[in-house]
């Protein structure tokens, strides 16, 4: 996985700033997004968002945001010091 890009944080906390965990429609994304960024990457980045958690998808239109401390704790975090100790542990 990679780190998330400026772009994909930000457009994250608009979406947040608008939303919070409720859930909201591909729509509304895009009035709140388009004034920043093209369609294209405004599908690309909550497809890409969905993919990697942060963004939950409720059906086919539909989505709800997760929370970023859950994101950043369990699956960068986990993964990241899963690393650690199997690096550490060749070392030894």
């Amino acid at each position: 996985m990679r780190w998330l890009r400026k772009r994909e944080v930000i457009i994250y906390f608009l979406l947040y700033s608008k939303f919070r965990y409720q859930e909201f429609d591909i729509g509304e994304a895009f009035k709140v997004l388009e004034p920043y960024f093209s369609k294209k990457v405004i599908k690309n980045s909550i497809k890409y968002l969905s993919k990697i958690g942060l963004i939950t998808g409720v059906d086919k239109i539909k989505y709800r945001l997760n929370p970023f401390e859950d994101f950043v704790l369990f699956y960068v975090g986990y993964q990241y010091l899963q690393r650690r100790a199997k690096l550490h542990h060749k070392a030894l």
